[in-house]
């Protein structure tokens, strides 16, 4: 798609009081989005109520698949978010096992960049799914036999990008200082965004979020706190350290 073609498209909206016009207005129509962070930074918590809420309120038809987390305890997360349970057709959550039973060939000694883009490609074409969501790269990693990570990746952020949907992926920061993932997946994304926790003071932890970089799009470079109060996602100016 063309750089014209997609600034007419209308964004997808994060759903995050304050992050939207951070962002040029939302998520650009097409584009992977690596969501980083240390696990219980909210990252999964963060994908349900942008899933949740463009099909709910925009219509979108969105697929969120877990590799990690059964579908029993995802509808458990997305109750104390205060989200309502809403048609299947249009919000499908698929967790491992349901992928294993609608694949036969899902099994933990097959190639699961294959499996996930058979799945992608079928829920598309016969579907119309618009946005998806992996949670997360971090779970696919630990099921697969890469012989070639980084050229694995390669082609699968390309599989993605050729579908046409807006992708979502979720996957634990690695390693002291915080690296994105072990093969460099932030340089494959159109768009990053850090998760983690910072102490302010001599007690309290605040979640941080940072968004890296966002391809075809001014942004906002600096920290800003993330906040959840009354059913609601906000981002913030950070409290001073």
């Amino acid at each position: 798609m063309s750089l014209a073609g997609e600034s007419e498209s209308k964004p997808i909206k994060t759903y995050i009081q304050g992050l939207d016009e951070r962002v040029g207005g939302g998520f650009k129509k097409g584009h992977v989005i690596l969501l980083a962070g240390s696990p219980g930074a909210m990252k999964s918590s963060i994908a349900l109520n942008l899933a949740y809420n463009n099909a709910k309120n925009d219509g979108m038809k969105v697929l969120y698949i877990s590799i990690e987390e059964s579908r029993e305890s995802l509808m458990l997360a997305m109750k104390s978010l205060g989200m309502n349970p809403m048609d299947e057709s249009k919000l499908m959550i698929i967790d491992l096992g349901k992928l294993r039973l609608e694949h036969t060939d899902a099994d933990a000694g097959r190639d699961w960049f294959k499996i996930l883009k058979e799945y992608l490609r079928k829920k598309v074409d016969t579907e119309g799914v618009q946005l998806v969501v992996i949670d997360s790269l971090t779970a696919i990693y630990a099921l697969s036999n890469m012989q070639n990570p980084r050229q694995d990746l390669f082609h699968f952020f390309g599989f993605l990008k050729r579908l046409g949907i807006t992708t979502i992926l979720i996957s634990e920061t690695q390693g002291a200082k915080g690296e994105f993932g072990p093969h460099h997946e932030e340089y494959l994304a159109d768009g990053t965004i850090l998760m983690r926790f910072v102490d302010v003071g001599d007690v309290d932890v605040q979640l941080r979020m940072r968004i890296v970089k966002m391809r075809h799009t001014k942004i906002h470079h600096g920290d800003l706190a993330l906040l959840f109060r009354d059913g609601v996602f906000t981002v913030t100016t950070p409290i001073t350290e």
